[in-house]
């Protein structure tokens, strides 16, 4: 979206019917479960305007049912795939616990990407993951406890010489911003910006080496990208 998306408030109605920009069947490209066929469920809206977004989330006029959307999810899927991934946009703008909660009962796993500003209380389960993005300074103190791993975007000359996590706002350019940080032990991923140029995108990476080399974190890529694939 180039930050030109409108911010959008957190709207929790019953959950029965949600805002979905799209759904469709890939490999996760990054992060815990990078290289996992997965479906993917976006979901429209977003509470920040990140002015790097590379996502449309805002373009669907599709409201579909409960009943309807997780259909499609079951439809789009093959036999092999049992991960769902949901994302925005910010997946937590909406209430999404029914959803989560129809997954769990026909044994998908469930992975949730998010800013970390947001929460609705979702149940305890060992096959829900929340893999926090932080965009901005804060977290929402709920979602804390149950972030299962942090995923933070590095561009070249914007991390801390301490601690090698990003030190500048994603809202508003040139701004030096302390993007907030690991608030316990999970672990942590760290991914290159994509600026679409390819010097800024190989400096971007080797921010990323070198951060993961010196601090211990996770390098992870955007390989959807690399392979081509939705």
């Amino acid at each position: 979206m180039r930050g030109d998306n409108p911010i959008r408030a957190q709207e929790l109605g019953d959950g029965l019917k949600l805002w979905v920009q799209e759904v469709f069947y890939t490999l996760q490209g990054e992060g815990p479960f990078s290289g996992q066929p997965s479906v993917f469920v976006r979901l429209g809206g977003c509470n920040l305007k990140c002015f790097w977004c590379d996502t449309d989330f805002e373009s669907s006029t599709w409201y579909p049912t409960l009943d309807e959307l997780v259909n499609k999810i079951f439809r789009t899927k093959s036999g092999a795939c049992n991960l769902v991934v949901i994302t925005g946009g910010e997946p937590f703008r909406q209430n999404i616990r029914p959803l989560v909660e129809r997954l769990l009962a026909k044994d998908m796993r469930v992975q949730i990407e998010t800013n970390g500003t947001l929460w609705v209380d979702l149940p305890a389960d060992e096959r829900l993951s929340i893999v926090c993005s932080p965009k901005t300074p804060r977290l929402a103190d709920a979602i804390i406890p149950r972030i299962t791993a942090y995923k933070y975007v590095l561009a070249a000359a914007q991390t801390s010489d301490q601690d090698g996590l990003p030190e500048w706002s994603t809202q508003q350019v040139g701004v030096k911003t302390r993007i907030a940080r690991p608030a316990s032990d999970a672990p942590v991923y760290v991914m290159p910006l994509d600026a679409f140029e390819k010097r800024q995108n190989d400096l971007n990476r080797q921010a990323c080496v070198e951060s993961a080399m010196k601090h211990g974190y996770r390098l992870t890529l955007q390989t959807h990208k690399i392979l081509n694939i939705e």
